[in-house]
């Protein structure tokens, strides 16, 4: 122990004499930890972590396969008999999300709920931390007035008072009783879930084998495994299917375990980025041990004096460590510091992306896993140093004298260190081109709407003040006829789901005429309701036919408008106008318009065919009383949001708007994931650049410096500064097109595997792979320009005195 103590007091006076390498290699090591740190510590919440229920492998996400392909959700005929049918898990939970208007003292506030069923929390396996959960019954009509709340509402809502469980509040309009309060670290099914409510299910939904709109999840039995529970579940699906043929034709079950269905999105990006910080660790640590190397030929004599008094191998390589290691863990402490305000950042930008961000936090494991790189990042940069240095010729270490460019066993080892700096950092650097290029791609696709000058918000009517669809209609009626003749606006309309999100509504449709479908091969659409301007608002092309207008009421004659993508598909070399659509074989809607296709599930997916009913029509698909209005204007549109609130009160004044985004931000937040991808990547892309550039400038500085005498000796024979300039930028070229070269070899391999982070464009993408390496080299003379110019204003006089 005497001995450690020693060689570390020793290490830090060494270090404190050259204050300027310490602040230099601690600040590039702290870089490079702390970066990893930061994403580790997302790993290990969202990848690594069990999820905060009891026995969370047990849990298995159900869901419904279709004879499309895909997979969605089920109904709750189907429900039951899942439940009823299996002997494989000792529960199957149901629930689906919507937005209530929680109204307490002073304004109503829009919160997110979870209506679920009465088995929920005892399927996940969590327990109130105060009163009690839900039980069986309380999810049937007439029964279901409860309300569990999430930690974070009783707090911010209630003062966190205890006496909350059994008092009344009002949701919708609607009085619940407090039934309890969950623990801090439960937010399921959303992170944004602020309280739980149980199903209310009406008969038609109880009845309708067709209607599927649950998400569903089972609790494996003691000793079942998952595939036991497929095997059966696919059974029972087998027999439904030949049971009712007409609704559940092709239709079967995928179980996926419920931690492997949260992440199994965003755990290739997180991979990707753990393995661009560990290359920008890499870097750093070359970069340390390049400056080592430097500093242990300064310390030749030093290193020799010590073993000739005596000192062994083993001792001059120990202490070096020591050194280096002393580095490595000051480094890593700088670190953590960075990686706390890094996740700050990460979870800003990361918010709607991250599942389970909520829980990521510094804790012991990233403590552990920070002191593991640490102690490996100080060996790995120090031991080649260190071995290097207690190399000790003694005769020629005590004599003064510079080296060759090229020659020294130091310079070699050097040189190799850069060649492995470029190539990381190129291998970062296509792999950020490949994203940007990729974003720029989905930036640059067509719509299929004009989102400029576009203000989008959200309105969700009670039940209780509006429990009639005529009732909702006339709100809304009323609602933009105001808004149609406020300053600057120029079109307004509804619609029941707005474009660009990751979610929708479908169904099977059938076309007049048409011979009878095979069951499970009927046409399916996507189901809209609008308004008649709707498609105005958001400069949607009509492309035959008409909109809708004021003709289109309660009692006309049911119509529907159809997108491009329907017409081509289920009405090919025909003209739509004119012939009719069902969906339920009795009621027949008139198409009176095609418009044009609009990517209604986001910027990545393909546009389906759609349907667009009247909002002010029975025949309409959705609930008549949630709808988001979208405004253009001519001018500013979040202007307009003030006045919007206020008319909005002036027709209801307890009702509440919500999400008000431009549709210039919807279309941007829909692409959020894969911006942050391409951010993150491009900043460890261009640390790892700066560092790579540093290395270069700092081997080349260095080895101008140890060449002095030779310089001088080829000036005096009548080398030119030309010359001198050439033959250094040579020799630091030469290794960055090693470099190059092998970090080529290593992109081609490598970015294949985040060939799904990218869109219109390949892992092998011809430009990035020639731009990147181009870019790469310019950088890299440049770096060694600076050191070759120097190299030419060398005095031969002065540098032939040197030895």
């Amino acid at each position: 122990m005497q001995a450690i103590w020693r060689d570390l007091r020793f290490a830090v006076r060494v270090l404190l004499r050259q204050p300027g390498f310490a602040v230099v290699a601690v600040l590039t090591l702290a870089l490079g930890i702390g970066a990893n740190s930061a994403i580790f510590s997302v790993v290990n919440a969202v990848l690594l972590r069990p999820l905060p229920f009891h026995e969370p492998g047990k849990l298995i996400k159900i869901w419904e396969s279709l004879p499309q392909g895909g997979f969605g959700t089920v109904s709750v005929p189907n429900l039951k008999d899942w439940r009823e049918q299996n002997d494989v898990f000792t529960g199957i939970a149901a629930w689906q999300s919507a937005g209530l208007s929680l109204h307490g003292a002073d304004s109503p506030e829009r919160v997110l709920a979870a209506t679920v069923s009465a088995n929920f929390f005892d399927v996940v396996g969590v327990g109130p931390q105060l009163g009690r959960s839900f039980q069986a019954g309380e999810d049937e009509q007439g029964k279901n007035r409860l309300v569990v709340l999430s930690q974070a509402l009783w707090q911010r809502n209630f003062g966190a008072d205890a006496a909350i469980v059994g008092r009344n509040i009002l949701l919708g309009g609607e009085s619940y009783t407090v039934a309890g309060v969950m623990p801090a670290n439960f937010r399921y099914p959303s992170r944004l879930t602020e309280l739980w409510v149980p199903l209310d299910l009406t008969p038609t939904q109880q009845s309708a084998r067709g209607n599927h709109f649950l998400l569903a999840m089972g609790r494996l039995k003691p000793g079942v495994t998952e595939a036991q529970a497929r095997e059966q579940m696919v059974a029972i699906a087998r027999r439904l299917e030949q049971q009712y043929p007409d609704n559940q034709a092709g239709r079967g079950v995928r179980l996926i375990p419920l931690q492997e269905e949260m992440v199994q999105n965003i755990r290739p990006a997180l991979l990707v980025l753990l393995c661009a910080v560990g290359f920008v660790l890499l870097i750093a640590c070359t970069n340390v041990a390049n400056l080592m190397l430097a500093r242990a030929t300064a310390r030749r004599r030093e290193i020799a004096i010590r073993s000739a008094l005596g000192a062994g191998r083993w001792q001059l390589t120990k202490q070096l460590l020591t050194e280096s290691l002393l580095l490595s863990f000051t480094g890593g402490a700088l670190g953590l510091l960075l990686a706390k305000f890094g996740v700050g950042a990460l979870l800003v930008l990361a918010a709607t992306v991250l599942p389970r961000a909520h829980e990521v936090a510094l804790d012991w494991r990233v403590l552990a896993f920070t002191s593991i790189i640490a102690v490996l990042t100080g060996v790995l940069m120090g031991l080649a140093p260190a071995l290097q240095s207690a190399k000790v010729y003694l005769q020629n270490a005590l004599k003064e004298g510079g080296n060759a460019i090229g020659g020294a066993q130091g310079n070699r080892l050097r040189g190799a260190l850069v060649v492995v700096e470029v190539a990381l950092a190129l291998v970062l650097l296509v792999g950020a081109g490949l994203l940007i290029k990729s974003f720029v791609r989905l930036q640059q696709m067509e719509t299929g709407l004009r989102p400029e000058n576009v203000l989008t918000l959200g309105i969700t009517l009670p039940q209780a003040k509006y429990s009639t669809p005529e009732a909702a209609i006339n709100f809304f009626r009323q609602l933009l006829e105001r808004t149609t003749t406020m300053p600057g606006v120029q079109a307004a309309g509804t619609i029941n789901m707005l474009p660009m999100q990751l979610w929708g509504t479908n169904g099977d449709i059938y076309i007049e005429g048409d011979p009878p479908y095979p069951p499970g091969r009927e046409p399916i659409a996507e189901l809209r309701m609008v308004s008649p301007d709707y498609f105005r608002a958001l400069g949607i092309p009509l492309v035959a036919g008409r909109f809708f207008d004021a003709r289109d009421q309660w009692a006309a004659e049911p119509v529907i408008i159809i997108n491009q993508a329907l017409a081509r598909r289920y009405l090919p070399n025909q003209n739509p106008v004119g012939k009719r659509l069902g969906r339920d074989g009795n009621t027949w809607m008139t198409i009176v318009g095609v418009v044009a296709d609009v990517r209604q599930s986001g910027l990545t997916q393909d546009s389906r065919p759609e349907t667009y009913t009247p909002s002010a029509q029975p025949t309409s698909f959705g609930s008549h009383s949630s709808a988001s209005l979208v405004v253009r204007t001519s001018t500013d549109p979040n202007a307009l949001v003030a006045a919007l609130r206020n008319e909005v009160r002036n027709l209801d004044p307890n009702q509440l708007i919500y999400n008000i985004k431009t549709m210039e931000t919807v279309i941007a937040d829909s692409i959020s994931d894969r911006r942050l991808n391409m951010t993150l990547l491009g900043v460890f892309s261009a640390v790892a650049l700066l560092l790579a550039v540093i290395g270069i400038y700092s081997v080349m500085a260095y080895t101008v410096t140890q060449s002095t005498r030779e310089i001088g000796i080829r000036m005096a024979l009548g080398a030119q500064p030309l010359d001198v300039l050439k033959l250094v930028i040579g020799n630091g070229l030469l290794l960055t097109l090693i470099g190059v070269g092998v970090g080529l070899a290593g992109a081609f391999g490598l970015t294949r595997l985040m060939a799904g982070l990218l869109y219109g464009v390949t892992a092998t993408d011809p430009l990035t792979f020639v731009a990147v390496p181009l870019l790469l080299v310019f950088v890299a003379v440049l770096a060694c320009y600076l050191p070759a110019r120097r190299a030419t204003k060398t005095d031969p006089l002065i540098a032939l005195r040197h030895d």
